[in-house]
């Protein structure tokens, strides 16, 4: 895993190759004042009239104090190589953040560090399955929605998306472990909480997938060390020796709070994914769905997400729509599947809890996902059964009047909505698809 900060990002050093830390807590300085210093004062009073020592000992202060809505306000920008798509999960299923992530439906595997021998075979050996059935049976479609200037140009263009939709269903194959680049803007304070959590995973993993995480982890932590974006005790001793903070290299964040990281939802003693689902202005709901499919749900940070961590005992795995009816190949597939399994393929079904407000399920939900355009899964589980087993769920419950609100939504896709404007329609929205 290679990370390295944002060239283009604020609060670097000189050389640009480490994080301004010094500055970061000046600037968390200033925006403290502005929340609670006396008098009638603006940022700019606050720049002219107090030192960068008085700054920087109050933006310390409010991480010593647990005021951290300050240090939330610098921003660290990084960009990372080789980062297993679980850490990508794990980070992306937090709410403060930004992210870029390279897709596999872009992207060919190949064997690595993270990626064994055997599963690149059967990702080539269904990569060539999913070509062959989209061109066998689909290739029409692909031609007339791809058209472009000349019959040479929409052949291209019909054989790439080909080539996209069977990458997507073959990378099922491949671990939820494989390694992508991620681009990542996050609050000062925000990452160096979330290592702090990592690192009490580190110290106290709870079950065998936990465990397989801590070396990553471990990594991640270091190398955001190495860029000094980590504030520790020493940094404060050495910036703001009059607070008397110990010279040690524990992290300066604590968690006082006791927060986890959110996705386990082992960690959540709040949790809602043993329960019945809850259906109202605010819901939650129960389902199973692949590793593939929760790293698209989570993403929308208005929604809570969370799974149960799986295990290698669990042999229970997606099959893509493509294989529906031939009872042969879904065989094959499961087979296959099941052969690496010990991989934690992102095949893998989870069970998964997503609860938050109604309307934020169908205004960043729906408004993103529910799109022919979209990862099938994905799309597939909150049109058509998400959405209308809340729907059900509220007229069971008496609910009509929101029920009627959410009727508009139901067993539609996103073009279809009544208040939501595509600016790139495609012409051929499908409620049922294969692909």
């Amino acid at each position: 895993m290679k990370i390295t900060l944002d060239p283009q990002g604020g609060f670097l050093k000189e050389d640009k190759k480490g994080y301004d830390k010094r500055n970061a807590l000046i600037d968390a300085g200033v925006k403290a004042a502005v929340c609670f210093k006396d008098g009638d004062i603006t940022p700019e009073m606050i720049r002219a009239q107090e030192s960068d020592e008085r700054l920087l000992e109050r933006g310390i202060n409010t991480v010593l104090s647990d005021h951290t809505s300050p240090s939330e306000q610098p921003t660290v920008m990084l960009e990372i190589v080789g980062i297993p798509k679980i850490l990508c999960m794990v980070l992306n299923n937090e709410h403060q953040y930004t992210a870029d992530e390279r897709s596999l439906r872009y992207t060919l595997v190949k064997e690595s560090e993270y990626i064994s021998e055997k599963e690149v075979t059967l990702y080539n050996k269904w990569l060539e399955k999913f070509i062959n059935i989209l061109s066998k049976e689909y290739y029409s479609f692909f031609l007339q929605h791809n058209k472009g200037t000349t019959d040479e140009i929409t052949i291209k263009r019909a054989n790439s998306a080909i080539k996209k939709i069977a990458q997507e269903n073959a990378r099922y194959m491949v671990s939820m472990f494989v390694p992508t680049t991620l681009t990542y803007s996050v609050p000062f304070a925000q990452i160096n909480k979330l290592c702090v959590y990592m690192n009490d995973i580190v110290k106290d993993p709870h079950n065998e997938f936990e465990c397989l995480l801590v070396p990553y982890f471990k990594e991640f932590i270091q190398k955001l060390k190495d860029l000094d974006v980590i504030l520790t005790e020493h940094d404060a001793h050495i910036l703001c020796p009059k607070l008397n903070v110990p010279d040690t290299d524990n992290f300066l964040y604590k968690n006082n709070k006791h927060i986890a990281l959110s996705i386990f939802a082992e960690r959540n003693k709040f949790s809602g994914i043993k329960l019945a689902n809850e259906f109202g202005v605010s819901f939650s709901y129960n389902m199973d769905i692949s590793a593939a499919s929760l790293a698209q749900f989570h993403r929308h940070r208005t929604i809570n997400f969370e799974m149960l961590a799986p295990t290698t005992e669990e042999n229970l795995f997606y099959v893509p729509k493509l294989l529906a009816g031939n009872d042969d190949l879904i065989h094959e597939w499961l087979v296959d599947i099941n052969s690496v399994n010990k991989y934690y393929p992102s095949g893998k079904l989870l069970h998964v809890n997503a609860n938050g407000p109604l309307k934020h399920l169908v205004n960043y939900v729906g408004k993103e996902r529910a799109c022919d355009r979209a990862f099938l899964e994905t799309e597939d589980m909150f049109t058509n059964q998400m959405l209308p087993e809340i729907y059900e769920g509220l007229l069971s419950l008496g609910k009509q009047e929101l029920a009627e609100e959410l009727k508009p939504y139901v067993l539609k896709l996103r073009c279809m909505y009544p208040d939501y404007n595509c600016p790139s329609r495609c012409g051929h929205p499908r409620i049922k698809r294969n692909f």
